[in-house]
């Protein structure tokens, strides 16, 4: 997120992010060459590069095509424009039955732009044979086989090829809307999330998600049944708030001040190297439990990243604050409500105890583990990295959606101005002041411009609305994945412990003091009692480290089976639902505003 993105290779293996490796110059996901389409000077002439098409062409040479290729290309050309979208590319390969992510990387490989060509989607269906077969799928190895004029013929379903959403027509006039519209849904305009921290969180028993019957292991099911959280908890999250109020600080020890706002007193106001301080005492105190990674730290930063900070610390905060553990820590409650922690910070100690030192797993809560913790945790062990990695994918490409309808934005308003220009230049006509034929047309003129600008209105608070919250989400996802991956991590250094060498200790004391007994030479009982110590000693330590042991798999088996699958699954729901009513909400505002112009515009004049 905060790094410059790497340059794509032409020719190579997949690199991390996975979206920069094609035949072609462009990655899928950069913005036009020209970055300013409004400059006063011509546009350039585009450098002499090899385009897509003929670089296409030169991979399939002059090789014999399958006839399967030309009836694939035929089924989504319907226009017959000799090129089709990327989503139509995507549709024909599904039908290989291929798993998605081949799918996805023969995409990559093959697209640059919204529009592929026909040669791009033969060679398409090559890597779509490679693959089906068990090769590698490469542009040298489809290039080596159309030299030998040897294309391989994939696999196709194609009658079972589903047509775009977008072939299917609108129901609405394109001129005029004679019949009264259905208003939008009236949707709650509370945020579900906006809910009081003591409103009821933990209620009673009945609140909680009856388990499902299922085979025992342990005595408790073996199965995820049950949530293990408040009925309808995603409904009670709790919300908090950071804003940045600017740098503070003398010339050598400048630093930007943010104001975090909750629902748990009045707004405080911390620096970077203080929420660096509280995440580094959570990590010590609670080493076991899922904790949001921080935004890292620039020296002189710019404004860009400040921001980009800001929401990583609140999503941090967000994280915490729904923790069902972490959520009661007392510093973390003390760095939301108290004035000024640099001070509360030199007048108190801060314990760094792991959890595991204050608490103890009783007998019915250690039987409800799991006995095959360790297979549930190794699934998710194999699939964290991948996840994180798609995730990554999706926030890169949510993103450069929501940019691109801003920039959208900027433009029907830069296109309003020209258009009311338009009306003014026009305000006087060569017949003279009283011509119905201009002034209809003018007037014409100007509703366009109202309109575009409220198409840009719209457009502007939708995008507004897509950065705050649903990017937000999406980020808070690949976040989750990430804190869990560096649970692994943690589990995996911090669980080494001694007892094995204490047991052999114990083991060797225990005999050396049936000697001294056993021998009773003088001063016998001193020495007895002194291995007696060290016996008991490491008898309490065994038992410390074994009760160590239980907490952590209780611990992993809580974040597991509470924290994480519930998270990822519910609040995914969630933010889908939402997603979906909000572009509704957006889209029916947007066929308003257009219908509307539609029965504006018919008055306008043509003689």
């Amino acid at each position: 997120m905060f790094n410059a993105p790497r340059l794509a290779q032409r020719y190579g293996t997949s690199p991390i992010n996975g979206l920069g490796t094609s035949f072609v110059d462009e990655n899928p996901l950069t913005v036009s060459i020209y970055d300013d389409p409004w400059s006063s000077v011509p546009s350039p002439s585009p450098p002499p590069v090899n385009t897509a098409a003929s670089a296409f062409s030169s991979v399939m040479a002059d090789a014999a095509v399958p006839e399967v290729y030309h009836m694939a290309f035929a089924a989504v050309d319907t226009t017959n424009s000799g090129e089709v979208s990327v989503n139509a590319l995507s549709r024909v390969l599904a039908t290989s039955l291929l798993p998605a992510a081949t799918i996805d990387r023969i995409v990559n490989l093959v697209s640059s732009k919204p529009r592929v060509s026909k040669h791009e989607l033969f060679v398409a269906l090559a890597l779509v044979a490679l693959a089906q077969s068990g090769k590698d799928i490469s542009i040298e190895q489809v290039a080596a086989l159309g030299t030998e004029n040897n294309l391989p013929i994939p696999t196709l379903n194609l009658e079972t090829l589903q047509p775009s959403s977008s072939a299917f027509g609108t129901p609405y006039s394109p001129y005029r809307q004679n019949t009264i519209r259905p208003s939008a849904p009236n949707y709650p305009a509370e945020d579900p999330w906006n809910i009081p921290r003591y409103g009821g969180i933990m209620g009673n028993p009945s609140d909680f998600n009856p388990p499902r019957s299922a085979p025992t292991v342990n005595g408790t099911s073996s199965t995820l049944s049950g949530t293990g959280l408040p009925k309808e908890w995603w409904k009670k999250q709790e919300t908090t708030s950071v804003t940045i109020l600017g740098q503070q600080g003398h010339l050598l020890n400048r630093h930007t001040v943010y104001e975090i706002t909750t629902d748990r007193g009045p707004p405080v106001h911390r620096r970077y190297s203080e929420f660096a301080f509280l995440w580094d005492c959570l990590v010590r105190r609670y080493p076991f439990r899922l904790l949001a990674v921080l935004p890292p730290k620039r020296i002189q930063p710019d404004a860009a990243f400040l921001e980009q900070r800001r929401k990583g610390l609140a999503r941090f905060l967000s994280s915490v604050i729904n923790h069902p553990v972490i959520k009661e820590d007392g510093l973390f409650a003390t760095f939301l409500t108290e004035p000024s922690f640099e001070i509360w910070r030199k007048n108190n100690t801060v314990a760094l105890d792991e959890e595991s030192s204050s608490k103890r797993v009783d007998r019915i809560e250690e039987m409800s583990i799991p006995s095959d913790l360790e297979e549930k945790l190794a699934v998710v062990r194999g699939k964290i990295n991948p996840l994180i990695e798609q995730w990554q994918k999706i926030c890169v490409l949510a993103e450069r959606i929501i940019k691109r309808r801003e920039s959208a934005a900027a433009d029907l308003a830069r296109l309003t101005n020209v258009l009311r220009v338009v009306v003014e230049v026009n305000e006087r006509c060569w017949r003279g002041d009283d011509c119905e034929f201009c002034d209809g047309v003018r007037r014409g003129v100007g509703r366009i411009a109202e309109h575009t600008q409220q198409q840009s209105d719209l457009l502007e608070h939708r995008t507004h609305a897509l950065l705050r919250s649903t990017l937000e989400s999406l980020k808070s996802q690949r976040d989750l994945y990430i804190s869990m991956r560096d649970l692994f991590i943690r589990h995996d250094r911090l669980t080494t412990d001694n007892v094995e060498r204490l047991k052999k200790r114990v083991e060797s004391n225990s005999m050396k003091l049936e000697g001294i007994k056993a021998a009773q030479k003088d001063g016998w009982q001193e020495d007895a009692d002194r291995v007696v110590i060290l016996i008991e000693k490491d008898q309490a330590t065994i038992a410390s480290l074994m009760n160590r042991r239980v907490f952590i798999r209780a611990c992993m088996w809580h974040e597991l089976r509470v924290v994480l699958h519930n998270r990822e699954n519910a609040l995914l729901s969630k933010l889908a639902q939402t997603l979906a009513r909000e572009e509704q909400a957006f889209a029916d505002s947007i066929l308003a505003n257009w219908v509307s112009l539609g029965n504006l515009v018919d008055e306008m004049p043509f003689e």
